[in-house]
């Protein structure tokens, strides 16, 4: 009986110990949860940080014309890349430090404005080859990458402006020209001025015929 009853004992105890151990891990592990779900949660509290402002757009215009590309995101998260893809090569500006003046027809800048950081792409004198070039923004820590893309298109005012022109400046000298000959014909001066005088012996003879 005392035996049986000292084993019993030993059983008890050995559960309690179990029971004790599986408390200290239990609260060993709370905190580290504690942490991960208040980073979660401070995560989810502001997820305005990891947004834009404004978001690029697609772009059409004209040959010749300008073309402007925009990204911004708040100034809580400042830190993004807007890239530029197209036949000028690929550039990328970093903002908010970033200011870049790639070529003579292709300008980048970043600017801190009251509640945004922005980046701003400006192509001037947009050409065919420009059509399809694409721009991506991409913030730090955001999944999301917004992009636009330029299309270009022929401006036929401006081709038939140019065409009216040339026929204008073709009449324009063939009416100059006109002009001209009619002074010269009737501009006893300016014909003498042509041929020249005349020499004594010519004078001469035309006396000695009359």
């Amino acid at each position: 009986m005392e035996e049986r009853g000292q084993g019993e004992m030993w059983k008890k105890r050995r559960v309690f110990h179990i029971c004790l151990l599986l408390l200290a891990v239990l609260q060993i592990t709370a905190p580290s949860s504690a942490q991960t779900t208040t980073a979660i949660t401070t995560s989810a509290s502001n997820p305005a940080a990891l947004s834009y402002r404004t978001r690029p757009a697609d772009v059409t215009v004209a040959v010749g014309q300008t073309a402007v590309f925009r990204c911004g995101v708040p100034k809580a998260s400042p830190n993004f890349t807007f890239t530029f893809y197209g036949s000028h090569g690929n550039y990328s500006l970093t903002c908010p430090m970033a200011v870049e003046g790639i070529a003579q027809a292709l300008y980048g800048s970043c600017l801190m404005k009251t509640e945004e950081s922005l980046a701003v792409w400006t192509l001037k004198g947009t050409s065919f080859s420009d059509n399809g070039t694409r721009v991506v923004c991409q913030q730090s820590k955001n999944p999301d990458a917004p992009a636009a893309v330029l299309h270009v298109y022929g401006n036929s005012a401006s081709f038939v402006t140019l065409i009216a022109c040339v026929i204008g400046g073709f009449f324009g000298i063939l009416l100059v020209f006109g002009l001209l000959c009619i002074v010269l014909r009737r501009s006893e001066t300016l014909q003498k001025w042509f041929k020249g005088k005349e020499t004594e012996d010519d004078i001469t003879t035309i006396v000695t015929k009359e």
